[in-house]
């Protein structure tokens, strides 16, 4: 049973509370991670997870696995992480990942940009909002937007940004008044982040103190997308507002600080020839477009 094989199923389980998650960690299907768990369960002869409706949970049985597959698995990635720190050839897998927003605005060109002067580099470009584990190497480079990196990875700020508040200019002739810099008693759209709540961001209560959320998004190209459609006055990040035919900035506000976009990774591949390169690469590719992040 305690082969590596076995664990990491066991482990995937324990990790994700479903089958279903678990396949999808795993990159294979439902029925095999039911199958697998069926076979091994019949071959110790000893039930290692309860099938609650909550999801799964493992039991006395599965606890010890669930341990053992851990230790087993901080192993693996320990041999593997000091393996592919020997790597000095400007050669072979490189893996990135980032938000789709951040590959949509700059980062497909630069890949596609350093691939053409690296053509022995063969980069996987993983478009992921939640953030996959450089300890794990789930991924080599990271580009994130955060104020905050994680201590224990290494890497470099790319570029710093700024955000402001944006209408479509639609919008700006519809509710003329709003867009003038007075405050108006009218009733003014916003649209808000499910963060901030069901409320009109603070920044803007005092000049629209009858504002209104007409709608709540979750994801910034919804945001951008709602804001091209009129539906109210939205905060975006610079870089995308400003290159946007169909917006103009809310008169009178001036742009506020925004998160740093960093590129990181795990401080043991930071001499990796193809790591090295290609976070120097990126972040000079960024800071030539520091004004487009900036809003200057």
């Amino acid at each position: 049973m305690y082969s590596w094989d076995d664990l990491k199923f066991v482990l995937a389980i324990a990790n994700a509370g479903s089958l279903t998650k678990a396949a999808r960690s795993l990159g294979v299907t439902h029925s095999t991670v039911s199958r697998r768990l069926s076979a091994l369960e019949e071959e110790i002869g000893a039930r290692l997870f309860d099938r609650l409706p909550e999801g799964f949970t493992p039991t006395t049985a599965g606890e010890e696995a669930v341990e053992a597959a851990r230790r087993m698995e901080l192993e693996v990635l320990a041999l593997d992480m000091r393996i592919a720190a020997k790597d000095d050839e400007l050669e072979g897998p490189l893996r990135v990942t980032a938000a789709q927003l951040v590959f949509q605005v700059q980062l497909a060109e630069i890949v596609a940009r350093f691939k053409e002067r690296h053509p022995g580099i063969d980069v996987t470009m993983n478009a992921a909002n939640e953030i996959l584990s450089l300890h794990r190497r789930e991924a080599d480079i990271a580009v994130r937007v955060t104020d905050k990196p994680d201590e224990s990875l290494f890497g470099r700020l790319a570029t710093g940004q700024n955000r402001c508040f944006y209408v479509s200019r639609d919008f700006a002739r519809r509710y003329r008044e709003a867009a003038l810099e007075t405050v108006t008693s009218k009733a003014v759209p916003f649209i808000a982040f499910k963060w901030w709540g069901n409320k009109v961001p603070k920044e803007m209560r005092d000049r629209y103190p009858n504002g209104e959320v007409a709608t709540v998004t979750d994801d910034m190209i919804t945001m951008h997308a709602a804001v091209r459609a009129g539906m109210g006055i939205g905060r975006l990040p610079c870089f995308l507002g400003d290159p946007d035919p169909d917006l103009i900035r809310l008169p009178g506000v001036e742009p506020s600080r925004y998160f740093d976009i960093w590129i990181l990774t795990h401080p043991d591949l930071k001499n990796v020839a193809r790591v090295r390169t290609f976070l120097r690469f990126a972040a000079d590719a960024f800071k030539e477009k520091s004004s487009l992040y900036l809003g200057n």
